[in-house]
């Protein structure tokens, strides 16, 4: 295998996020890292002790990539732009950002995010409490929705996904749900997250105060 020379804290980071957007983590090990690097494992620990630091790092990278737009004239479309980057992020790393979802402890570069959504709603006359509050409503949504993006939870059904749903509800009275089947089978991710993400908007305008 190649020594360590050609080796560095950035390439390191960067291969580990990959192989956690391609295979997830519970499929990520420091030995299969070293083995898409083409190293001996044991060269990855002179950069990270351990694989939580390694993590940690990767979580920094990964949320040094969302790009903070500008504020504009009006706070509910900063808003929304704020939440659509979170949902974009979940869509280029995946793998990385169920790890994020899961992580415990702070990470620097999610300040900068969370930053953002606060001066959006302090800017636009929210009081302390309110604004913390909607911020916390506001990446709960977010976020959850993105996991359930990603993890394939709402995508459409297929013929077999319709039957198996439909078994589910013959042993009980689920009238309406009988009578919705194909629309609840049907899905369109971003009309679906603007719907619920216009009806939080509508419900933070009339909290202003």
């Amino acid at each position: 295998m190649a020594g360590r020379g050609r080796l560095s804290r950035d390439c390191i980071v960067e291969a580990a996020m990959r192989l956690l957007d391609r295979e997830g983590e519970k499929a990520f090990s420091m030995r299969k890292l070293a083995a898409d690097l083409g190293v001996d494992p044991m060269a990855l620990y002179h950069y990270h002790a351990n694989r939580g630091a390694l993590i940690k790092d990767v979580l920094q990278a990964l949320m040094e990539t969302y790009d903070v737009p500008a504020p504009g004239p009006d706070w509910r479309e900063d808003l929304r732009k704020l939440c659509n980057g979170l949902r974009l992020l979940a869509r280029r790393h995946p793998g990385a950002f169920r790890v994020y979802e899961l992580y415990e402890d702070w990470i620097p570069a999610e300040h900068r995010v969370q930053e953002a959504f606060h001066a959006t709603l302090q800017r636009a006359g929210f009081p302390p409490q309110k604004t913390v509050r909607a911020v916390r409503l506001l990446l709960t949504y977010t976020e959850a929705f993105a996991v359930d993006e990603i993890t394939g939870w709402l995508e459409p059904f297929d013929p077999t996904d319709r039957e198996a749903f439909a078994r589910s509800l013959s042993d009980g009275d689920f009238p309406v749900m009988k009578s919705l089947i194909d629309e609840i089978g049907r899905s369109d991710t971003d009309a679906d997250f603007d719907f619920g993400l216009d009806v939080i908007l509508r419900g933070l305008e009339a909290e202003i105060s």
